[in-house]
């Protein structure tokens, strides 16, 4: 028997297929509320997924150009790179500590072939400290190259290789160069490093290369036969040259009454032997003061009483003896100031000091190596109270023998005595 139906409104009976309470006049039927079906248009998906598109681009050329290899490039010889070990401070640079150079100036005689070292340095950009091992694991390659659009210059660079006279640097290229004409000419050395991850840094540096004049005079050009004529003709010289410029003076074997005093200007000294065997000499202290070039002595004598200081160097100067004696003086030779002294095939004797080292700062260290000296009957034959820089001293078949003190190394200058000989 079929169940009754009742309203759900009032709970009266329905009659079969009532669709609403005859006694409530309340619909029975139970009622949904249908959504209609959502369509995006289509204009509108195309702009989502264009939008869309576009930020997967501009994320994937995000990271592209994030990773890619980049080239830095520098025309003041210097450059900062953040490799993966950290920051570096590159830059090219003779001096010490590292100073960067954005040009190097040059002066040449004509025709002399000249070499001259461009060290690269890898540095803590904070310190200053070299920072040359942790750089070269990301190095692939370093290059270098050099050109000229002068035609009266010829110039060339070697691959850049590591130094020992650079153990800090990174690298070294020699530029070798040679001037055919009169004039001033320039050229350009570009360096450039390859990074293992693809980066390359270039970095450029100006050279300028200027012709100087060669002056040679002899006792028959000119009269040098005492030391007034001599310090006369040094002073005429030195007024009517200019600063770059070489002087030679080829000296009788005469025996100078005093000492030469040399300010400003490159001259140097060639003695000589008379036929009874006298040699050039001086009896004076000889004073040289200049900041261009190295000042070259040959075969004279420099013979004191026991006082004052035979040869003295002063101001930036660089000065060589070859094939010198010094003798008799409170101080044979001396370096003060920021000069740089060396001496090669010389005798030193009878001094209260041979050679002294009294300077520091200086800008360039000449000649580390002292071949073939000799050092007999000094009170002392070598005092370093200071020297410039950490050159280390060489003494190759360098003889010392008779001297109260050898070497007074005060400053605790790096040495090297392989090769001297102590009797």
């Amino acid at each position: 028997m079929e169940k009754q139906k009742t309203c759900p409104h009032c709970g009266a009976r329905l009659p079969g297929g009532a669709s609403f309470c005859p006694h409530c006049a309340q619909s029975i039927q139970e009622r949904k509320e249908v959504s209609p079906p959502w369509h995006m248009p289509r204009r509108a998906l195309y702009s989502a997924l264009i939008v869309l598109l576009a930020a997967v681009l501009v994320l994937a050329l995000t990271v592209w150009v994030q990773t890619r290899p980049k080239t830095y490039e520098s025309d003041t010889g210097e450059l900062l790179y953040i490799g993966r070990a950290g920051t570096y401070r590159l830059c090219l640079s003779r001096s010490d500590p590292p100073v960067p150079k954005p040009e190097n100036h040059y002066h040449a005689v004509l025709d002399d072939p000249y070499r001259d070292p461009v060290p690269l340095y890898a540095l803590d950009p904070d310190s200053g400290e070299p920072l040359t091992e942790a750089f070269l694991l990301d190095v692939a390659s370093i290059s270098a190259r050099i050109s000229s659009p002068d035609k009266y210059v010829s110039v060339t660079c070697t691959e850049p290789q590591p130094s020992d006279y650079y153990p800090n640097a990174a690298a070294v290229t020699f530029v070798d160069f040679r001037l055919v004409a009169p004039g001033d000419y320039g050229a350009e050395l570009v360096y450039t490093v390859t990074m293992k991850n693809g980066d390359t840094l270039r970095l450029t540096q100006k050279e300028q290369y200027s012709s100087i004049t060669v002056y040679q005079y002899t006792a028959q050009d000119e009269p040098m036969e005492t030391i007034e004529e001599l310090q006369a003709l040094v002073d005429r010289v030195t007024a009517s040259s200019d600063e770059y410029d070489q002087i030679y003076l080829y000296l009788p074997a005469v025996i100078y009454e005093g000492g030469l005093t040399m300010e400003n200007r490159c001259i140097n000294l060639y003695g000589s032997i008379g036929p009874d065997g006298q040699r050039t000499a001086f009896t004076g202290p000889t004073r040289i003061t200049s900041p261009r070039g190295v000042r070259e002595f040959h075969d004279i004598h420099f013979l004191g009483s026991g006082q004052g200081t035979g040869v003295r160097a002063l101001g930036t100067s660089r000065l060589h003896l070859t094939s010198c004696r010094v003798s008799g003086w409170e101080t044979g030779f001396l370096a003060e100031d920021r000069t740089w002294i060396n001496a090669d095939e010389t005798v030193f004797t009878d001094n209260t000091v041979g050679m002294c080292f009294n300077a520091q700062d200086t800008p360039l260290v000449s000649d580390n190596f002292y071949s073939n000296n000799t050092f007999q009957g000094n009170e002392t034959a070598i005092l370093l109270e200071r020297v410039s820089g950490d050159a280390i001293l060489a003494f190759p078949d360098t003889v010392f023998s008779g001297n109260g003190t050898d070497i007074d190394n005060r400053c605790g200058q790096e040495l090297d005595l392989e090769g001297t000989i102590f009797e």
